[in-house]
């Protein structure tokens, strides 16, 4: 029996930081084909695939298990076919293409810190948005758009089921069918009872039921038949109850540990025995296996078919959500998936085909649709959110994001829970449960900055604009991206009487040092040059780090006599405090606000020590340990 599942990504290549493996994957490619020869062919297992393959694992882009050429470079090629399937390579050409360098010259230039006026998501977001439309995947084109009607059809919002079936869209003649069975609960149902091949499967099958013959030839894959001769196991036992109606059958099959009924139990049994009591999952396998012969085969068989179709769908969920976040348009709720408020206007517009050809044809610029502000009937949809001019509609966009983040905030980031990421920080080797904790979709250092970010929200007495002003590249769900080329890591926040550069490190021992003593200084060097005044002199750095190298330290401390100029204008000294992880973790414990703290890092930092890691050990730390029998 076939199925068609039409939905995003690859099940075989599951990765995290979708959108940073895609961004560098790209930079790899365009370093890739400027440097290959006429000879060099992408073919499996060429030189070239080879030295690509190379590039990613320097690049941490794959941990190949695979050790032969062969099984290496499959890993290359389905981990890059993404790109394809975005029109931005065409690999046996060996060429980016104009979608492709359209990418990369939004990455070189941090796109993702300017958004478009009025879809109020930022460039690279409506970069994906515009190839999402242009995506294609075995020769199969215009997908996302079905998705996007199926969402009109609905006024913009999905429930999670009826998201989670959006794969079997193409099993239907048209959208607006596939949506009235959506709704009713019977997509399913309805594809096996018009699929042919199905029904004569099942006829067949009931034959060879009544004949006592099982043959694996009904429940057989194009992976094989490996589930299918656990399928036939676990039907004996069942057929062996129906003829004893003894219930030990079934109580030994579910604690049985036989490796025979494994792949059942992991893929089946679950949608039959979803209560946890022994006795309980007896009864629900008793009542699955009552009726006549005829009933409890077609009963079976299309269980088994059903639960290949959830199976397959639970594959393609996670999927899904995760390209479809590329685009900035959509938001995930617990009960439900919307697009934006912004895009459910579109979608209700006269003339949204346009517009969304407009999106899918255009280069992608700040002001893309802009001129819709002036469109009549746009003006009137948006009106009804009290939108009547553009900075209205940024207006709306942050006060919704703010609402996204007190949410956010109570219910996964509480302070107690952001001094708990903090310490996982000081181990590297707690990578994947920071991950867990926060988001699959960024790097840990991009994480580091955003946990930071939030810390700093509740020092700077709950000030929720210190997360936003951060400079991070944040996803509908106000959560952290990461990006081939990352901006300055430094937060600069603007207070009455001074600035305060905030920058962020997880670099140790002699990396701090390359990466951290020349670039801060000189951030906050470049930052001083542009104040003036008592605003210039009041101003100054914090460098956050879980470790604090000696003699980053040092040369922090320095920098109070050092000159730093530019063409036109000079200061002489800059002030650096440095705080570890765990200090800043006994700030938020102790509920100390930059309020309370702020007299005493002025002290701190006009100390007469000039031997940084001295004053740091000797004058910093016993302070901040003092703050807990303050």
């Amino acid at each position: 029996m076939e199925v068609k599942y039409s939905y995003f990504g690859n099940t075989s290549n599951r990765v995290k930081n979708l959108l940073y493996n895609f961004e560098t994957q790209l930079v790899l490619f365009d370093e890739l084909f400027k440097n290959a020869s006429q000879d060099d062919v992408w073919s499996n297992d060429s030189e070239l695939q080879i030295r690509y393959l190379e590039l990613l694992e320097q690049h941490n882009l794959l941990k190949s298990k695979n050790k032969t050429t062969h099984l290496g470079t499959k890993d290359a090629r389905v981990k890059s076919a993404p790109l394809e399937n975005y029109g931005l390579i065409k690999r046996k050409e060996k060429l980016i293409t104009e979608q492709g360098y359209e990418l990369l010259k939004l990455i070189e230039n941090q796109s993702y810190k300017e958004k478009n006026d009025f879809l109020q998501i930022d460039l690279i977001s409506l970069f994906f948005l515009k190839s999402s439309f242009l995506f294609q995947k075995d020769n199969v084109k215009g997908l996302f758009l079905k998705y996007i009607k199926v969402f009109r059809y609905f006024n913009g919002s999905l429930s999670r089921n009826i998201f989670y079936l959006l794969p079997l869209v193409d099993n239907f003649e048209n959208i607006e069918t596939f949506c009235k069975c959506a709704k009713n609960g019977s997509i399913i149902n309805e594809i096996l009872d018009n699929n042919q091949n199905f029904k004569n499967d099942l006829e067949s099958f009931l034959k060879d039921l009544q004949k006592d013959s099982l043959d694996t030839k009904y429940f057989t894959t194009a992976k094989g038949d490996k589930s299918a001769k656990d399928i036939i196991e676990a039907l004996k036992i069942f057929l062996d109850f129906r003829q004893s109606n003894n219930k030990a059958i079934l109580n030994g099959f579910l604690k049985s540990k036989d490796t025979k009924y494994k792949r059942f139990k992991e893929l089946y049994l679950g949608y039959i025995c979803y209560k946890t009591k022994i006795d309980d999952k007896i009864e629900q396998l008793s009542h699955f296996c009552e009726g006549d012969i005829l009933n409890f085969g077609k009963r079976f068989f299309r269980f088994i078919a059903t639960s290949k179709i959830q199976s397959n769908l639970n594959d393609s969920l996670d999927l899904n959500k995760r390209h479809l976040k590329l685009t900035g348009i959509f938001d995930f709720s617990k009960d439900c998936v919307s697009v934006s408020i912004i895009f459910k206007t579109i979608l209700k517009h006269s003339k949204s085909e346009i517009i969304l050809n407009t999106i899918a044809q255009n280069a992608i610029s700040k002001d893309m649709l802009s001129d819709y502000f002036n469109d009549s009937e746009m003006k009137s949809l948006l009106e009804e959110f009290g939108i009547k001019n553009p900075k209205d509609l940024s207006n709306y966009k942050t006060n919704l994001d703010n609402q996204k983040l007190d949410i956010l905030l109570k219910e996964r980031f509480s302070k107690d829970k952001i001094c708990e990421i903090l310490s996982l920080f000081n181990n590297r080797n707690n990578d994947e449960k920071i991950f867990n904790l926060v988001t699959t979709e960024a790097t840990i250092p991009t994480i580091f900055e955003y946990i930071i970010a939030i810390a700093w929200c509740y020092i700077d007495n709950f000030n929720k604009n210190r997360i936003l002003e951060a400079g991070l590249s944040l996803d509908s769900e106000m959560l952290p991206k990461s990006h081939a080329i990352g901006g300055n890591a430094d937060f600069v926040y603007r207070y009455k009487n001074h600035h305060l550069m905030i920058e962020v490190t997880l670099t140790e021992k002699t990396n701090q040092r390359r990466a951290e003593m020349e670039s801060v200084s000189r951030h906050l060097g470049n930052l001083l040059l542009d104040l003036e005044g008592k605003t210039q002199a009041q101003s100054y750095g914090i460098f956050i780090a879980p470790y604090l190298d000696k003699n980053v330290l040092n040369d922090f401390r320095s920098r109070l006599h050092c000159y730093y100029e530019n063409s036109t204008s000079f200061i002489c000294g800059m002030k650096i405090l440095p705080l570890s992880v765990d200090d800043l973790k006994i700030i938020l414990e102790t509920n100390c606000t930059y309020n309370d703290l702020l007299e005493y890092f002025y002290k701190l930092l006009d100390s007469k020590n000039t031997w940084g890691s001295k004053w740091y050990n000797d004058e910093i730390v016993p302070f901040i340990k003092g703050l807990i029998n303050a």
